[in-house]
């Protein structure tokens, strides 16, 4: 008996759940996809969404063996003591979070064959970004051949990260630093400084480009005048921009303004205020990552073809309500848990995300593949 893409994808996988709301969003993505031609069946589109859930639990694996071990084991074997790092960093907890809006963001390209650029306001979070770009293959050269996806390549990806060698020159000897760097693939800004995104990102886009912006609610704080964004844009001379925050409440140690105003409900209201559109999303779902891209475009396209559009623009901005460090044990806590969880990441650590072998599945199949079966 064959099981359908969409049933395999609705029933979740591993700690990814599916929002109810996710679940109406996409079902209305698929059709309207459909309808246009893009894509030939629903089934196609729920195979992608459904590649996605794996390329997001491997990336999560990843991102973590980069901070607290020295090596990887793609067997999902118990690593010993000394494959772990004496003082592992990382800003795990903001790389986690950022890994399912990253994938989302891959997904939204794929159901729509077009390819948007990004940019990242938390810089430091760039494990999530290498982590998916090395699993799909998306990387410079130098990366490509230091890099490849096996025992090896993964285990010098992971020993690189905050690695600090530096080779007879005085260049790093590694192409892998603790922000974006110029061999982070489609990278290009730094995002080492809080809130310089914020203010940046509405004028980046040129007319007739896509510019998907990730936002840090600890950087809210920083730089305010991104309030202005509706004001700046045009239709005449700007391309589509589309804000996404990584709501999970904190900045680095501590609540987060928005967090201490009231949440997702405050930073709603407060944009609705000042001009934007938003829209509230399961920030731990790369499917509603995709949605809300997609969903964001269609909204800012409508107006742009309205000869009686006024301004300022309702320009959409997408609010992922998580928890830091969703897929470790402990997400929302800030104490330090590497003495207690070390040892885990390759048994029985609480959250299976970080217990398994490394998936490999192939990412984003063609319509053709064949579908998962029951047994």
């Amino acid at each position: 008996m064959s099981q359908k893409w969409v049933d395999d994808w609705s029933g979740g996988f591993g700690l990814l759940r599916r929002d109810p709301a996710t679940v109406e969003r996409i079902a209305s993505l698929a059709e309207r996809l459909v309808q246009r031609g893009v894509w030939p069946d629903a089934e196609s589109v729920y195979r992608v969404l459904a590649a996605a859930d794996r390329l997001t639990r491997a990336a999560m694996w990843l991102v973590v063996h980069m901070t607290y071990a020295r090596r990887v084991d793609l067997s999902g074997a118990a690593l010993p003591a000394e494959s772990f790092k004496d003082d592992p960093e990382g800003h795990t907890g903001g790389s986690l979070n950022m890994v399912p809006a990253f994938v989302g963001y891959l997904t939204a390209n794929v159901l729509s064959g077009a390819t948007r650029a990004w940019v990242m306001g938390q810089g430091h979070c760039v494990a999530a970004i290498e982590a998916v770009n090395v699993l799909t293959g998306d990387v410079s050269d130098v990366e490509r051949t230091r890099y490849p996806r096996s025992d090896d390549g993964l285990s010098q990806l992971v020993s690189d990260f905050y690695g600090y060698q530096i080779r007879p020159d005085g260049r790093p000897a590694a192409p892998l630093g603790s922000h974006l760097g110029p061999t982070t693939a489609g990278a290009v800004s730094e995002g080492g400084y809080l809130g310089f995104a914020e203010l940046q990102y509405i004028h980046m886009p040129l007319r007739g480009e896509s510019l998907v912006a990730f936002l840090s609610d600890g950087a809210f704080e920083e730089q305010r005048g991104s309030d202005w964004a509706p004001r700046w844009w045009r239709a005449e001379d700007c391309g589509l921009a589309t804000p996404v925050m990584i709501l999970n409440g904190r900045r680095i140690e501590e609540r987060s303004e928005i967090e201490q105003e009231g949440g997702a409900t405050w930073l709603e209201r407060h944009l609705s205020l000042s001009g934007f559109d938003p829209m509230v999303i399961d920030g731990r779902d790369p499917a509603a990552f995709a949605w809300a891209i997609l969903e964001s475009e269609e909204r800012l396209k409508r107006f742009t073809a309205d000869p009686q559009r006024r301004y300022p623009a309702p320009l959409p901005y997408v609010i992922a309500r998580t928890e830091k460090g969703f897929g470790f044990p402990a997400p929302g806590r800030t104490a330090r848990t590497t003495s207690r969880w070390r040892g885990t990441l390759g048994t029985t650590a609480p959250h299976a995300t970080l217990s398994m072998p490394l998936p490999r599945p192939s990412l984003f199949p063609s319509a053709s593949s064949p579908r998962p079966s029951m047994s």
